[in-house]
């Protein structure tokens, strides 16, 4: 089913052909190995988790708001401050009885929505591993474009 919802949506399978580590779990999607740096200015990686909007049991609808949760440490700028211009709030909460999150990012687009996953997903990874490739030029939010040498 994960597969099959991601093939028949173009939005989640431009995400997928670009590289992005994708997972649908409990009607979210969750995006693997999102490139942050932390309060010690060291590179980690956290996971993005947004609620899916279903049209059908098929189709995705456009994202219900232009928010994401983020698993994993405060991001940081290159300096370590915390990225306070997306961090709503830093409060570890449980969504599912799979999921647990530690921060909610709002970062709203002019228009005040996002048209689609791709569009949302792609921003919020920008915001955070542009902060990352400023230590280290090679890491990506895409490591299924990672080539095996």
């Amino acid at each position: 089913m994960q597969q099959q919802l991601i093939n028949l949506n173009p939005d989640l399978k431009q995400l997928w052909d670009e590289g992005y580590d994708l997972e649908i779990c409990g009607g979210h999607l969750l995006v693997h190995r999102i490139p942050f740096v932390n309060s010690d200015k060291q590179i980690k990686y956290g996971i993005f988790v947004c609620a899916l909007t279903l049209a059908s049991s098929t189709r995705v609808g456009r994202p219900q708001d232009h928010t994401v949760y983020f698993c994993g440490e405060t991001p940081c700028n290159i300096n370590g401050v915390p990225l306070t211009a997306i961090i709503n709030n830093s409060t570890t909460q449980r969504l599912t009885e799979t999921i647990t999150v530690n921060h909610y990012f709002s970062s709203k687009p002019p228009s005040g929505y996002y048209n689609n996953y791709y569009d949302k997903i792609r921003t919020y990874a920008e915001i955070l591993s542009a902060q990352a490739k400023s230590i280290d030029g090679g890491v990506t939010a895409r490591p299924k474009r990672i080539k095996a040498a």
